[in-house]
């Protein structure tokens, strides 16, 4: 009795190994017919890059140019890192995505600059802080943004302090015109009602935030004669008033 229970168990196997292998050659022979299957595809050029952006139109009709010479490419060999950088590349583009679109084409999607500001020696400051060379006919509102003035190093400092100092002011529903660093660091203000804010280069955000306090309580209603206030002082300010002799 327990022979026979154990031939059983050995042709029980033997059916368990049998199965085994016949699904492993199902599904190696499935996957060969797959392979040769897609093998057209995988080897063909690229029918399309499609582009996706808001940059302006020339530019766009450029970029997508310099686009079209990976379309001999194929789908798997295309190098997306190396076209997103080469898209990225373009000042107009802030940053980029690149995926594959089955089974022949790509989806390039790249973002426009956003510009905080325009800096003073030409071209714009974006939200990250760099000077981009763009042509300003194309800037929506060019002549509407504020000015940055500083050493050419001094940009993204500048950008970070202009976030900051234009919440400041903005609290008294104002804003700056122009923001001045410089050599040696000192900055100054001049705002959107003809104020010059002189700041020095320590502190100057604490000095702000104390400035604006003052001119919020004493300031306000007599803003029409001030031509500047100096917040360099420890314990208060000076005010130059236009009509002074």
């Amino acid at each position: 009795m327990a022979m026979q229970q154990q031939e059983q168990v050995q042709q029980a196997n033997r059916w368990s190994w049998g199965a085994k292998l016949l699904l492993l050659l199902v599904v190696l022979t499935a996957s060969l017919l797959t392979w040769q299957a897609t093998q057209p595809w995988v080897h063909r050029p690229l029918a399309q890059i499609i582009l996706q952006t808001d940059i302006p139109a020339t530019d766009k009709v450029t970029l997508q140019k310099q686009l079209n010479a990976h379309l001999s490419d194929s789908f798997f060999g295309a190098d997306l890192e190396e076209i997103r950088l080469e898209v990225e590349n373009h000042p107009w583009v802030s940053d980029a995505k690149v995926s594959r679109v089955w089974p022949n084409r790509l989806m390039v999607e790249a973002s426009p600059q956003i510009f905080m500001a325009r800096w003073f020696d030409g071209g714009f400051v974006n939200h990250e802080g760099q000077v981009v060379l763009v042509d300003p006919g194309q800037v929506v509102g060019a002549d509407q943004l504020p000015v940055l003035d500083g050493p050419a190093d001094s940009a993204w400092i500048m950008s970070e302090l202009f976030r900051q100092m234009s919440w400041l002011v903005g609290r008294d529903e104002l804003a700056i015109d122009q923001m001045t660093m410089a050599r040696r660091g000192a900055v100054e203000l001049r705002l959107d009602n003809g104020i010059i804010l002189v700041l020095g280069r320590d502190q100057v955000l604490p000095r702000l935030k104390r400035l604006m306090k003052v001119y919020h309580r004493y300031f306000v209603t007599k803003a029409d004669a001030i031509e500047r206030i100096d917040g360099r002082y420890v314990h208060g300010v000076s005010v130059a008033w236009k009509d002074a002799s």
